[in-house]
């Protein structure tokens, strides 16, 4: 435990662990290797690299010694051996071949608009195997098949134009190659690209008239180098060799290394800008990088640079390192510019000097941009280099990965001045204290761009676990970035999907890194891990091992199992990030998680084939088939003959065959691996099996006439016996009745520590049940930057399921408050939150939502929107597709326009330079299909019955519904149609959703919008809703019918210190309350942060002495620890403490102080962020002496950032709590008459 007493013991990331006491800036952490450096430097090359690092001499020798032992092994050596042939007679089929890939920097890169991206067939494959030929989406108006591009045979023109150095020279080519030979038909010049481009002027591309079309550098930023081409072909280079040991693939490699060492320093995408030339790379708008954007460069780099370290060994054969120096020569024969190459140390510094030691100065001049593979890259080529000398290129690269600096700009002009952008440090450690949360999450409100900034870190900890040459901090021990691991599994709905928050590609499912957890069990063996990995492997262990180079690969399984059997699979409960500002609201069981029967992993039992297998990948095992009449076979094995149902999972795709299924030598059925279906499914099959042995064989007998090939794949092989299929049919029956209400309530925006990467969406809401989003965040913008689509509608607030006052989008703000919160109660789950800096026309701005239990499939939750201050307020909700019906009101269409007005037409460009996104009206021209009613009802009710458009369920959602219940004095209420963004890597997006606005209008307003959501699916299970008097100003009541035959009252509060009297029926004191009746009698009372409920004229059902435990901080812990305490000194009996509803409130901010009255202005903190709230779980409490208690916070520390990030630790932490703070610990009580 890292309590307050000895937190002197924490993770320890000052300077002095990183940097070492004798010598500035050498590396503590970096030590010599035996004699292996000492002897190098007897040498004149003792600079370079002497030995492999990535991949040790222990570790290939582990690969031969699994290959042996393993038939996965074996497959996957195999399979490697396939993949490395197949980009050699792709990209070959010479070492001229290879040497000629590479470019030089004279041919633009630049990856394509959106639209561009969608035209040109994406950037997969070109379309085509002809180099520098893509096939487009276009289909050709004088001829059959899609229009090729570019129309010119640019590879001959390139060729005419290399210089001494064989490297590309616009002013030495001929130009009489640019000429259309593609399609002649089209116009000579049509489609004829130099490098720079060509003009589409009548549109015949469909990217608009006169829209530059960089074709030349498409094809080479993603078929030469990124994804494809270099990057893949480098790639399956590395995995042949490393398993084989056969010299060709090494020899091939180091051909093309060497090459790009001769282009690489000269290489800038610096003179290939997004402006005048259109030339797109992705740097977030910086225009740096050297090959590609900045963003992606370290990406690319990563792949390249292990190649090194693979093919090290191979130029210590005398044979392969002939077949390299001799084929080299050859080139600076016919280069005589090249430098010499006559030997294998010039090869080896020239990959050295010219590539390797490039990535520093790379990274220092922002080519490779910070959080973006930058951390990795560097890191990398420091391990691989291995030149820790006091001067060396590893030592200098690591201290720069650890030292503090930040990126950039001495200059004019952003994002037209790439040489004016420089980065003075890697930083990896300030960031993950002062951006990274305690919750583990970064200062993104993207779950994407979350996971992506905490796997730059990890690359970095990654690349240095087990490199013998540094002995430094070990980053997987880092409180914070043990959390951030794991970062997004917290989000998880239903153990289906994740709220696409933020930036975030939608439909989300898991969005955390399955490297990450992988990683982190093995560093860690925190359970958390292992349930992650469980889950990710289908609530199974079969397949899960380690990697072929590792000893003792198999075992993992058993471990995680262990886990499981322990503790149970992964089952997340409603639960509170303050940290990050997230809170879900979980309900109901799934009860289909969790596996049943015995499940194999179908390589294990591969037995015989007529063909190739390919058992490389994770998790399937592939037959390569190429022709009817192939077949392979499968043996597992039961204790009993019996019946038993066999269910295969397999996959389904356009290169799959047709086959028959025979089991013991009969037929059972006939499958077209193409045509039955697309992804991965499971096959069912009842069958009689024989006790020991039984075999499964597969037969190819044919394809389907639109399939591409007689391939199929298997995953696993599960096995039911009668119980197993009997528990297996409960538990379908039941379904997963899984539901969950979530608010979120951080980032949003980068005025405030955050980025751009999140919305203006504080308090938004959202509902997931029936295995479906019923309401859905909108996800990822069709287009970044100033998209005006991105700025008014998707990031904006009036697109969102929160509150918009005065017409404009909120302020930003880092995260919310947290005043309540309850995940503990069988019953009731409750959030309170309040946002008090999004809007500076409020003096309130808060959101408490509860969810009530009905049954074991169904709850209702409860909704109270507080909003004081400001002229106009405005209640957004939407739901999915849907049809949508109303109750209490009476619609009229407007004629034409938006729901800015008949007389603005969506999207109009006037309306939209005039405003900015946190100006009145902003967002309101991207909603149209306007109903209004201006004199609505009091209560207001709106109900989708929702369709399932991404297919999560078999049966389109028919009859499910979610349906809004309000109340209130509205002005008027109108209902619009949005419409979600198709941003390029999601799935089609509905056509439109439905929105409904209930509105006020009036001065200096004060709100409180109080609904309930209901999901239901066929019958309702709420017959009846009314909102009943209630005593108090700020209180408010709703009586709920239930189907049940129970009555709910549910009664929120201002948390006045007297007693409200709810519907004459019962009185209450408190902050939240839930009474339940049956048959005209009690049955349930919850109360929250309060001391009574009793029935007007009986007793009560709960009374209690106080509602909330108040006391101050004495001490707490102040170091960085995963174990963290706080030391109260409490004014109440401790005693109450027994019914803390598991969070203590730190008033961090004099907001909610109980000694003394609140300051009138929340203070900003200085600093890279906004202010943290004082909200922490509490994971257990121990009393002291006299009214002293230990509370202790677990995992999430108490330390904000860095007081100075250039000093680290030893400048001092400054915390997000301070001594003498007040403190708050809400109580709950409940009765029950069972």
């Amino acid at each position: 435990m890292c309590s307050v007493a000895n937190s002197g013991d924490a993770f320890d990331l000052s300077r002095r662990s990183i940097l070492a006491t004798t010598g500035a800036g050498a590396l503590g952490g970096l030590v010599s290797i035996g004699d292996t450096t000492a002897a190098a430097e007897n040498d004149e090359r003792y600079h370079l690299k002497t030995r492999p690092t990535m991949w040790t001499e222990e570790m290939r020798t582990n690969a031969r010694t699994n290959i042996d032992r393993y038939d996965w092994a074996e497959s996957q050596r195999d399979s490697a051996l396939s993949e490395a042939d197949t980009r050699l007679a792709q990209y070959g089929p010479d070492l001229e071949s290879l040497w000629r890939l590479v470019t030089s920097q004279k041919i633009p890169r630049g990856g394509g608009e959106t639209f561009e991206r969608r035209i040109l067939g994406g950037h997969s494959q070109p379309g085509t195997d002809r180099l520098w030929k893509i096939e487009t989406t276009v289909e050709n108006p004088h001829g059959e098949g899609n229009l090729i591009v570019p129309t010119n045979d640019f590879g001959a023109y390139r060729k005419s134009g290399l210089d001494d150095r064989g490297m590309f020279d616009p002013e030495l080519a001929d130009d009489s190659l640019l000429v259309n030979e593609e399609h002649p038909e089209m116009g000579e010049g049509w489609g004829v690209d130099d490098g720079w481009g060509w003009h589409d002027e009548d549109d015949d591309l469909g990217g608009g008239a006169g829209n530059r079309w960089n074709f030349v550098a498409y094809y080479n930023h993603w078929f030469t180098w990124r994804p494809g081409g270099i990057r893949r072909l480098v790639n399956a280079l590395v995995d042949a060799y490393l398993l084989t040991e056969e010299s060709e693939y090494a020899i091939a490699g180091l051909v093309v290394l060497d090459r790009i060492a001769d282009v690489y320093p000269e290489m800038t995408i610096w003179d290939y800008q997004r402006g005048e030339h259109g030339f797109w790379n992705n740097s977030g708008g910086r225009q740096t990088g050297r090959i590609i954007g900045s963003h992606w460069e370290g990406n690319l780099a990563r792949n390249l640079l292990v190649a090194y370290d693979a093919f090290f060994p191979a130029l210590d054969d005398a044979e392969a390192a002939d077949a390299v120096v001799d084929f080299l020569e050859t080139k600076t024969d016919e280069y005589p510019d090249l430098p010499e190459k006559d030997s294998v140390a010039k090869i080896r510094e020239n990959i050295e000097e010219n590539y390797l030691q490039e990535m520093l100065p790379a990274a220092k001049e922002s080519d490779m941009a910070p959080g973006r593979g930058q951390l990795s890259a560097v890191t990398i080529s420091a391990r691989v280099q291995d030149d820790t000398r006091e001067d060396g290129y590893t030592r200098e690269a690591l201290e720069w990965v650890f030292q503090p600096g930040d990126e950039y700009f001495d200059g004019d002009q952003w994002n037209e001045e790439p040489e004016n952008w420089y980065t003075t440090g890697g930083n990896v450690l300030a960031p993950i204290v002062d951006e990274c949360d305690r919750d583990g999450y970064w200062h993104e409100g993207s779950l994407g761009y979350n996971r992506i900034r905490m796997s730059s870190i990890q690359q970095v900890a990654e690349n240095l676990e087990g490199y013998d040459g540094f002995d430094g901090t070990d980053l997987y021990q880092h409180p914070k970035f043990q959390n951030a691991l794991k970062i997004n599994a917290d989000l998880l709905l239903l153990d289906e999907f994740s709220p696409a928050l933020g930036d975030t590609h939608h439909p989300s499912r898991t969005e955390w890194s399955q490297s990450a957890v992988s990683e982190g069990y093995e560093a860690t063996e925190r359970p958390i891990f292992a349930k992650l990995w469980h889950y990710s492997n289908g609530y199974s262990t079969a397949g899960i091992r380690g990697s072929i180079y590792e000893a003792e690969p198999e075992g993992l399984a058993d471990d995680i199992q262990a886990v499981i059997d322990a503790e149970g699979p992964l089952d997340l409960s409603s639960q509170n990030l303050a940290g990050f500002g997230f809170a879900a609201l979980r309900d109901g069981t799934n009860h289909e998680i969790g596996s049943l029967g015995e499940t194999h992993d179908t390589s294990a039992l591969f037995a015989e084939a007529s063909a190739p297998v390919d058992d490389s990948f994770e998790e399937a095992i592939q037959f390569e088939a190429t022709k009817a009449g192939e077949w392979w076979s499968f043996e597992f094995a039961v204790d009993e003959a019996a019946e038993y149902e066999l269910e295969i999972e397999t996959l389904f795709v356009d290169t799959y065959g047709i086959y028959e299924l025979y089991v013991n030598d009969e037929y059972v059925a006939t499958v077209d691996f193409m045509a039955d279906g697309t992804g991965q499914e499971t096959l069912a099959y009842p069958l009689d099996l024989q006790a020991g042995t039984n075999e499964m064989r597969w037969e190819c007998i044919g394809r389907n006439e639109d399939a591409n090939g007689y391939s199929m794949a298997l995953y696993y092989l599960t096995v039911l016996d009668e119980g197993d299929r009997e528990q297996r049919d409960a538990a379908d029956e039941m379904g997963n009745t899984k539901r969950a209400v979530w608010m979120y309530y951080g980032r949003n925006g980068n005025g405030a520590g955050g980025t751009t990467h999140a919305h203006r969406d504080a308090l938004q809401i959202g509902v997931a049940a029936n295995e479906m989003e019923l309401s859905r965040d909108l996800g990822y913008p069709e287009a970044t930057g100033d998209h005006p689509p991105r700025l008014f509608f998707t990031d904006n607030t009036i697109s969102h399921n929160t509150v918009v006052v005065d017409e404009r989008g909120q302020d930003h703000h880092w995260v919310g408050v947290p005043r309540h919160f309850d995940g503990n109660d069988e019953r009731v789950s409750l959030v309170d939150v309040e946002a008090p800096h999004v809007y500076e026309e409020t003096d309130e701005y808060r959101r408490t939502i509860a969810t009530i239990t009905v049954d074991e499939e169904h709850s209702y939750a409860i909704d109270f929107f507080r909003v004081d201050g400001g002229d106009d307020h405005r209640f957004s909700f939407h739901a999915t597709e849907a049809d949508v019906s109303t109750e209490g009101l009476e619609l009229d269409a407007q004629n034409g326009g938006t729901l800015a007005g008949p007389d603005v037409l969506y999207a109009d460009d006037d309306y939209n330079q005039a405003r900015s996104p946190n100006s009145a009206g902003s967002g309101f021209n991207y909603f149209d299909t306007v109903e209004r009613d201006a004199e609505p009802d009091r209560q207001v009710v709106v109900d989708w019955d929702v369709a399932d458009h991404f297919n999560r369920r078999n049966d389109d959602a028919e009859d499910v519904h979610l349906r809004l219940t309000s109340f209130g004095e509205f002005d008027d209420v109108a209902l619009a149609d949005g419409y979600p963004p198709h941003s390029p890597e999601s799935t089609a997006p509905e056509d439109s959703l439905r929105y409904a606005f209930l509105s006020r209008h009036g001065t200096d307003l004060e709100t409180t919008f109080t609904s309930v959501l209901e999901h239901y699916e066929g019958d309702r299970v709420v017959e009846s809703i009314e909102d009943v008097p209630v005593t108090g100003d700020k209180s408010r009541a709703l009586k709920l019918e239930l189907a049940t035959g129970r009555t709910d009252y549910v009664v929120c509060t201002d948390g006045q210190p007297n007693p409200v009297t709810v519907d004459d029926t019962f009185r209450f004191q408190g902050f939240f309350g839930v009474y339940s009746l049956e048959d005209g009698q009690p049955e349930y009372a919850y109360v929250h942060d309060g001391t009574l409920l009793a029935p007007v004229g009986g007793e009560p059902l709960v009374q209690e002495s106080t509602g909330q435990v108040r006391g101050f901080i004495e001490d707490f812990t102040r170091g960085m620890c995963l174990e963290n305490e706080l030391d109260l000194r409490i004014a109440n009996d401790r005693d109450e403490l027994d019914r803390h509803a598991g969070f203590v409130y730190v008033d961090n901010d004099d907001s909610n102080q109980w000694r003394g009255p609140p300051t009138s202005e929340i203070p900003i903190l200085e600093g890279p962020r906004a202010p943290d709230n004082g909200a922490y779980p509490i994971e257990d409490l121990e009393t002291g002496n006299g009214n002293t208690v230990t509370v202790d916070v677990g995992e999430r520390t108490l330390v904000r950032q860095f007081e100075d990030p250039d000093q680290l630790e030893d400048g001092g932490y400054e915390h997000i709590i301070t001594e003498n703070d007040d403190i708050r610990i809400p109580l709950t009580s409940t009765w029950s008459r069972e």
